[in-house]
């Protein structure tokens, strides 16, 4: 007796369906150790700054990282800075302040926060890979070297947000501070914090804009054992219902 043809179809489409859902990536509260934030502009000051970066494991998968596009992407602030991660004690940098300046036009200042951007001031490559060692712990942060370029300062805060980004045009402690939304659907937006200007009172101007990084994760696919098992799971159904049909 031959097996219904929408039988077949509703045990296939439930072994797809239990695929997709195994294959969604999980609710996470962060993105490669950033917190990641459903409002932005994230700004203010405080006696300690929010969004600490966290120390992640890698799970041998490649990210993409780029301060290509949209506009706003890059750099801010007067001293040189790099955007990066630091692993066994040493900092990787991703994207650099090169070329010999830290932001692309000669006295900008509040015009738009010292902003600098790739080819300009950031050293090109604009976007680049990277694919994090499983097992290997990873933390990112800006490695801050200053105004003269020769300082070693790794400062670890950032956001991280999907979809889009909203954050402060001009610097910190600007007074009225415009807002620059990116956006790319599907895209984590990277926001960290150089936290260079405390004020008299001991607390911290943050506004997570020192660096602006495009990010896209990659596609996320079940182990090839639990596809295995999910197909195993499948033609067990299959075959009993078949038996099921066969006694009828």
């Amino acid at each position: 007796m031959k097996l219904p043809f929408t039988s077949t179809l509703s045990i296939a489409a439930a072994t797809a369906t239990a695929l997709v859902s195994f294959g969604a990536p999980a609710q996470a509260a962060s993105f490669l150790g950033i917190d990641i934030v459903e409002d932005s502009p994230v700004t203010g000051t405080a006696p300690t700054i929010p969004h600490k970066t966290n120390v992640f494991a890698g799970d041998g998968l490649t990210y993409e990282f780029s301060v290509l596009a949209p506009n706003g992407l890059g750099s801010r602030g007067a001293a040189f800075s790099d955007f990066g991660f630091m692993s066994n004690g040493n900092f990787t940098a991703l994207f650099t302040e090169g070329n010999g300046i830290s932001f692309d036009q000669p006295n900008s200042a509040f015009i738009n926060d010292w902003l600098g951007t790739c080819d300009i001031t950031i050293s090109v490559p604009c976007t680049v890979e990277y694919t994090f060692e499983k097992g290997v712990e990873y933390q990112f942060g800006v490695w801050d070297r200053g105004f003269g370029g020769g300082g070693k300062n790794f400062v670890a805060f950032g956001v991280a947000q999907l979809d889009s980004y909203t954050f402060p045009s001009l610097t910190d402690q600007a007074n009225p501070n415009p807002p620059i939304t990116v956006s790319d659907p599907g895209y984590y937006f990277i926001g960290l914090e150089d936290t260079r200007f405390p004020l008299a009172s001991g607390e911290f101007y943050y506004d997570f804009q020192d660096w602006v990084v495009k990010a896209q994760a990659p596609a996320s696919v079940p182990e090839p054992g639990t596809v295995g098992a999910l197909l195993g799971l499948g033609a067990l159904g299959f075959i009993s219902r078949r038996r099921q049909s066969v006694k009828r």
